[in-house]
C-alpha cells in the first residue's frame, strides 16, 4: 500500500493514496528529497487524493499521508520512488487531455487532437479509485481516437496520451476529467421490457442492435411517433435529424410508425438517422398506447436514467439539453 503519482506539471504534482475503512480524514505532508523535515501541506482532506501547486521545475518530493480513524492518526503511507515535476520545456510539450464521451453500454470513446508529424501515441488509463496506478492500454496507436469497452467501475475512470516515436520523449497529457461509463438504466428496461430479443432496429443497419448497445449510456431517449403519409412529420423529420446528429452521444431517438403497413414504415425509415422499434414487434404499438397517442408528428422526451417524462411533446418546441436537465431538477 503506497503513494501513487496521478499527474505530473512543472508546477504542480497529484498523488492519491488507498482510502481507509473508517477513516473521517487524512494528514498529507511533503518534503523535497534535499529537506529532512516534512511540511504539512492539509490535514483536513476528506478524499485520497490531493494537488501540490507552486512547485519548482524540475524538482524531486517526497509525500507521506496519515488516516485519522476514531480521532486517531495511523500509520504513514509513503512511496520508494520520488515524484518529480517536469520542466518547463516539457510542460509546453504535453499534450491536451484526452476527451471522452459516450460509446454506448459500459463504454467511452477517448479521443485527443493529432499533433503534426505524429503517428502513433500511448494511452494510459486508470481507475478513478484512492491508490489506482496507470495502466497502459496500447503503446502505439495510428489513430486518435479509441473505444474502450468493459468499464465497470461506478468512479469512473481517467486518460492520459502521449506521442511516441524515435524522434520524441514528450511526458504524457495531463488526465482526462473522470468519466463513468453507464450502463443501460432499470427504468429503460422496464420502458421497453416487451422487446422482441431484446433489440432495436438501426436505419441503415443489417442487424437488429442490443438494447443496452442501443441506449446505454444515453441522457435523454425520444420516443418519436411519426408516419411517411404525414405532412406535417415529413416537414419536421429532416429538422429532427439534423439536431440528431449534433447530440447524439447524449440523446438517442426511437422511431414508432404509425405508418399504415410494413413497406410504408421500411421506406420511411430509411431515411432515418436513429433507431426504431420493428413493425410487427406489438412493443410499438404499447409504447405508442403508454404516451397517448392521438396525433402525429409526436416526440415525447424521456430522462433515460429515472425514466420519467420530461416533455409530453418536443414538436414545435426548442430542443434543447439544457432546458431538459433543467426540467428534470424540478
Amino acid at each position: 500500500m503506497s503513494l501513487q503519482l496521478v499527474d505530473a506539471r512543472s508546477d504542480s504534482l497529484t498523488v492519491t493514496w488507498p482510502s481507509t475503512s473508517g477513516a473521517t480524514r487524512y494528514v498529507l505532508e511533503y518534503r523535497t528529497s534535499n529537506e529532512d523535515d516534512f511540511q504539512l501541506l492539509s490535514d483536513k482532506l476528506t478524499q485520497p487524493q490531493a494537488r501540490k501547486r507552486n512547485l519548482k521545475p524540475v524538482t524531486s518530493y517526497y509525500f507521506r499521508v496519515a488516516p485519522i480513524v476514531n480521532g486517531i492518526q495511523d500509520e504513514w503511507i509513503t512511496h520508494s520512488d520520488v515524484f518529480t515535476t517536469l520542466s518547463t520545456t516539457e510542460n509546453d510539450q504535453s499534450m491536451a487531455a484526452p476527451k471522452t464521451t459516450n460509446g454506448g453500454n459500459q463504454a467511452l470513446v477517448v479521443s485527443w487532437s493529432k499533433i503534426d508529424d505524429v503517428t502513433d501515441y500511448e494511452l494510459q488509463m486508470r481507475e478513478n479509485e484512492g491508490g489506482k496506478t496507470w495502466n497502459t492500454i496500447a503503446t502505439s496507436l495510428s489513430s486518435t481516437e479509441v473505444r474502450k469497452k468493459n468499464l465497470t467501475s461506478k468512479s469512473g475512470y481517467q486518460f492520459r496520451v502521449r506521442p511516441v516515436g524515435e524522434s520524441t520523449n514528450a511526458p504524457f497529457s495531463p488526465p482526462s476529467e473522470p468519466a463513468v461509463a453507464k450502463g443501460l438504466s432499470a427504468a429503460m428496461k422496464r420502458w421497453f421490457q416487451s422487446l422482441d430479443d431484446g433489440t432495436l432496429l438501426k436505419s441503415g443497419a443489417s442487424t437488429p442492435v442490443p438494447l443496452e448497445d442501443a441506449l446505454a449510456g444515453k441522457e435523454f431517449v425520444l420516443l418519436y411517433a411519426s408516419a411517411h403519409w404525414c405532412p406535417p412529420c415529413r416537414q419536421f423529420t429532416p429538422m429532427l435529424a439534423n439536431w440528431y446528429k449534433t447530440v447524439q452521444n447524449n440523446v438517442e431517438v426511437v422511431f414508432l410508425s404509425a405508418d399504415h403497413d410494413e413497406a410504408g414504415f421500411r421506406n420511411y425509415f430509411a431515411t432515418h438517422p436513429w433507431m426504431a422499434v420493428d413493425y410487427d414487434d406489438d412493443t410499438r404499438e404499447q409504447l405508442m398506447a403508454a404516451i397517448k397517442v392521438t396525433g402525429i408528428p409526436r416526440l415525447v422526451v424521456i430522462h433515460a436514467e429515472t425514466g420519467k417524462i420530461v416533455e409530453e411533446n418536443a414538436v414545435g418546441k426548442p430542443l434543447d439539453l439544457t432546458r431538459w436537465r433543467g426540467m428534470v431538477k424540478q
